[in-house]
C-alpha cells in the first residue's frame, strides 16, 4: 500500500512539473520567464514560425524559448543545413521588470553550442521556468533563392529539435553602408512592433531607414531588421504599406504581430 501511494505522488509531482521544451517565436512575440508570451506582445493568434521567409542581404531574427524544470543543465546548439549559405548569431536574452511581469530586453552574444542552467544563475526571478535566446539569421549577397533547413537543438537527457525551413527569396536589400545610424526604439515595455512602425512611418513620410548605433537590445535587432525591409521597399510610398502601417490602430484585434504582413508584402511583390 505504502508503494503505491508514493508511487502515485511522484505521479502527480512528475505531472506538474515543467516538461523540457524548445520553441520558436517570431521577433515580435517576447517570451517571459514562466514560458509565456510578454504582456505587451501577446497575441490572440501568434504566428507558427516554421517557413519564414528571409531577404538577401537582410536578416531574420526569432527568440529561442527553453523551458526545463529548476535544477536542470542543458546544452543549446544552432545550425543550418547545408551549412555556409546563411550566418548565424546566437544571443543571450536577459530579463528586465515590464509593466507587472517581465520581458526580455538586453542581449549578449554567444558561441554555439552554449551551455544553460535553469534557473539563471545571475537573475532572482521567482519561480522561473524559462530562459530566452535571440537566434539572428543573415542571408548573404550571393545566395540563390532556395530553402535551407535551420535548427535550434536542445539536450538536457535527450536532444530535442526546434526546426524551420527558411526560404530565401529573390529581392535583395541594397546596401546599408550609407544609412545613417541613430537609435529609434520604442520602451521595453511597448509591443516589440512598435519599433518597426517606426520605420515604417518613418519610409511613407518620405524619410531615409535609420540603421541602430549598435546592436545591445531586442529593439535593436528589431530597427535594424525594419530598416532593412524599407530599403526593400525602396523609394515607392505603396498603399498596400500605408495601410498595414496603421493596422494596430484601425484593428486592435491584428495582434503584436501585424507587422509580418508587412515582411510577407514586401517579400512577395513583383520585383
Amino acid at each position: 500500500m505504502k508503494a503505491a501511494i508514493v508511487l502515485i505522488v511522484l505521479s502527480w509531482c512528475a505531472a506538474r512539473a515543467p516538461a523540457q521544451e524548445i520553441r520558436i517565436f517570431s521577433a515580435f512575440e517576447r517570451i517571459d520567464p514562466y514560458g509565456n508570451p510578454a504582456a505587451p506582445d501577446r497575441d490572440l493568434v501568434p504566428r507558427e514560425i516554421l517557413s519564414p521567409t528571409i531577404a538577401r542581404n537582410g536578416h531574420l531574427s526569432v527568440h529561442v524559448a527553453i523551458t526545463v524544470p529548476s535544477g536542470s543543465n542543458y546544452f543549446l546548439y544552432v545550425a543550418s543545413n547545408p551549412p555556409d549559405l546563411v550566418k548565424l548569431a546566437l544571443y543571450r536574452e536577459h530579463f528586465v521588470p515590464c509593466g507587472v511581469g517581465y520581458c526580455p530586453d538586453w542581449l549578449t552574444p554567444l558561441s554555439s553550442p552554449t551551455f544553460g542552467a535553469m534557473p539563471e544563475s545571475l537573475s532572482d526571478i521567482k519561480g522561473q521556468t524559462t530562459r530566452c535566446y535571440l537566434l539572428d539569421i543573415l542571408a548573404t549577397t550571393d545566395t540563390p533563392p532556395r530553402r535551407v533547413r535551420v535548427e535550434a537543438l536542445l539536450k538536457t537527457g535527450t536532444w530535442q529539435v526546434a526546426p524551420m525551413e527558411l526560404r530565401i527569396v529573390a529581392p535583395t536589400v541594397p546596401d546599408t553602408k550609407e544609412i545613417s545610424r541613430e537609435q529609434n526604439t520604442a520602451p521595453v515595455d511597448a509591443p516589440a512592433s512598435a519599433t518597426a512602425q517606426r520605420q515604417l512611418l518613418r519610409h511613407l513620410a518620405g524619410l531615409p531607414p535609420q540603421l541602430p548605433e549598435q546592436i545591445l537590445r531586442i529593439a535593436d535587432i528589431v530597427q535594424r531588421n525594419a530598416a532593412e525591409d524599407m530599403l526593400l521597399a525602396g523609394s515607392a510610398s505603396l498603399p498596400e504599406l500605408n495601410l498595414l502601417s496603421f493596422s494596430p490602430l484601425q484593428w486592435p484585434s491584428v495582434g503584436s504581430e501585424w507587422y509580418l504582413k508587412v515582411i510577407d508584402f514586401l517579400h512577395n511583390r513583383p520585383q
